[in-house]
């Protein structure tokens, strides 16, 4: 099993996209959690035991509430994640696709050590800033404000001390999705 991370606007998705163009299996970390909270009992009980039921909704959660409440407070972030990271871990390894797309492996350790390697997406500041703008609907301030957030991670040393016994492969999608895509199927 691979990861495929990056910064916001990188293009970890569309690297998603193009391996499953290829019919390669690919989950995406965020679309598994937000069917675990619909679908598993285990975890729905925990959120409700830890949140309140009125947190869960028949889709899943209530993920308005739920991020106005994880951005307030560290400590409830805190609970969440372990309850819901040792599940999608679980989930995960079971169902043992090639390659794993999330924007936080770091907050999932288990499973890292369960990756054959990383590969992080990167792209130009400036690429970043125009996808999140045109493609997502962000203003430029909140964009920025995005960007400027995760700086960190803006350098390949700053991975490689984030994943220090996992090998790191780097994907500039700097350019267009045809460059993109002769790099990922270089990297197969």
């Amino acid at each position: 099993m691979i990861g495929i991370t990056g910064s916001i606007g990188a293009g970890k998705s569309l690297v998603g996209r193009l391996l499953r163009d290829r019919k390669i299996r690919v989950i995406d970390a965020d679309v598994a959690v937000h069917h675990l909270y619909r679908d598993d009992a285990g975890l729905r009980t925990a959120i409700a035991d830890a949140f309140g039921a009125d947190m869960l909704t028949e889709k899943g959660i209530c993920r308005s509430r739920m991020a106005d409440l994880i951005f307030k407070d560290p400590s409830a972030r805190a609970k969440l994640e372990s309850l819901v990271y040792p599940v999608l871990t679980r989930f995960l390894l079971r169902a043992n696709p090639a390659f794993v797309e999330a924007a936080l492996f770091e907050n999932v350790p288990e499973l890292v050590k369960k990756l054959e390697a990383i590969w992080v997406v990167t792209a130009s500041e400036e690429v970043r800033l125009k996808r999140l703008i045109e493609n997502r609907g962000f203003s430029e301030e909140d964009a920025r404000r995005r960007i400027e957030l995760q700086r960190p991670r803006d350098s390949e040393e700053f991975w490689r001390r984030l994943f220090p016994n996992t090998p790191v492969k780097f994907i500039d999608n700097s350019s267009d999705e045809s460059a993109l895509r002769n790099t990922v199927v270089a990297l197969l």
